[in-house]
C-alpha cells in the first residue's frame, strides 16, 4: 500500500510539473510582441499622423501670418477637393474651424487613406507662442475605423533666420480607434518638428518632418504596448512621398521600439527611400522585412 501511495504521488508531481511547464510556455508565447501587434498599432499611428499633418496645415492657413507656408498670396492647403472648411462659432478671441471629409457614402482620399466625417479645431487667437489648439472629432473615420476623443496641439517656433521652423506637440488623452477587432486606446505625446521646407513656401514637395515621443496603446484584449521613438532616431516623413502616383505616406527612416512587459519589437523604417517597407526585429532577433499598409 505504501508503494502505491508513493507511486501515485510521483505521478501527481510529474503531471503538475508538465502542466506548469505548458502554462509557462504558453504565457511566454502570449507575451511576445508579434507582427500582428505591430500592424494593429500602426493603424492608429497612421491615423494620428494624418490628423497632426492636417492640423498643422490648417493652422497655417487660418493664422494668415508670415509664419505660414504660402503660394503667391494664398496659403497652401494640402487638403483634397473633397474636403470642405467651415468657420463656425468663431469669435474675436476664439477661432473654430470644422473640416468635413466627403459626403454620406463617399469618403475622401488623403495620402492614400480613406477619410470621412469631421475634425473640429478650436484655438485662441493671438500672436504669442506657444499656440494651443484643441482637436475633437465628429463621426470621423480613418479607413472605416472610427477615431474619437480629444487631443491637444501645441505649436512652438524654434530657431531664427534660415533656421526658423515649427515644432508641434500632439498630446493624446484616451483617444480611441474602433476597428473590426475592437477598440484601441492611445495616451501620450508625439512631437512633430518640421526640419526642412518651412521657409521656401512655394510648394510642399520639400517639406520634411521628424517625429518622436513616448505613448501607450491599449489593445482590445487589455494588453498595453509602450512605444518609444527617440529624438536621436526620429521617424522622418517626406511630404513628397505622399504626392507620388501611388502615395507612400510612411516614415522613410527612423526607429520605433514597441514593448509589452519584458518583450519588445524594433521597427526600422530604412534610409530615406519612399516605400512601404521596414525591418522588424523581435526581442533582438534577426530582422525580417515587412510591408507597411493601412
Amino acid at each position: 500500500m505504501k508503494k502505491k501511495i508513493l507511486l501515485f504521488g510521483m505521478i501527481l508531481s510529474i503531471l503538475a510539473f508538465t502542466s506548469c511547464s505548458q502554462d509557462s510556455n504558453s504565457a511566454t508565447t502570449e507575451a511576445t510582441v508579434t507582427s500582428n501587434d505591430v500592424t494593429a498599432t500602426q493603424k492608429m499611428d497612421n491615423a494620428i499622423d494624418d490628423v497632426s499633418l492636417i492640423t498643422d496645415n490648417q493652422y497655417e492657413i487660418s493664422e494668415g501670418s508670415t509664419t505660414g507656408k504660402s503660394v503667391g498670396n494664398y496659403y497652401y492647403s494640402i487638403l483634397p477637393n473633397c474636403a470642405t472648411i467651415s468657420d463656425l462659432g468663431s469669435t474675436v478671441s476664439v477661432r473654430v474651424i470644422t473640416i468635413t471629409f466627403g459626403t454620406a457614402g463617399s469618403p475622401c482620399v488623403f495620402r492614400g487613406h480613406s477619410l470621412k466625417g469631421q475634425i473640429i479645431l478650436t484655438r485662441t487667437i493671438g500672436t504669442t507662442f506657444p499656440k494651443i489648439m484643441t482637436i475633437t472629432y465628429n463621426n470621423f473615420y480613418f479607413n472605416d475605423n472610427k477615431l474619437e476623443g480629444t487631443s491637444t496641439w501645441k505649436r512652438e517656433m524654434l530657431g531664427t533666420g534660415d533656421n526658423l521652423h515649427p515644432k508641434t506637440t500632439f498630446t493624446m488623452t484616451n483617444m480611441t480607434l474602433t476597428t473590426t477587432t475592437g477598440v484601441y486606446t492611445r495616451n501620450g505625446d508625439r512631437v512633430r518638428e518640421m526640419t526642412a521646407g518651412f521657409l521656401t513656401r512655394l510648394s510642399p514637395t520639400d517639406d520634411v518632418y521628424s517625429t518622436y515621443g513616448t505613448f501607450t496603446t491599449t489593445h482590445p484584449n487589455g494588453t498595453i504596448f509602450n512605444s518609444l521613438i527617440e529624438s536621436a532616431t526620429p521617424l522622418v516623413h517626406k511630404t513628397a512621398c505622399s504626392l507620388i502616383p501611388v502615395p507612400m505616406p510612411f516614415p522613410v527612416s527612423g526607429i520605433v521600439k514597441l514593448s509589452k512587459n519584458s518583450h519588445y519589437a524594433t521597427i526600422d523604417y530604412g534610409t530615406g527611400d519612399c516605400d512601404n517597407l521596414a525591418m522588424l526585429s523581435i526581442d533582438g532577433g534577426a530582422a525580417t522585412q515587412i510591408t507597411l499598409g493601412n
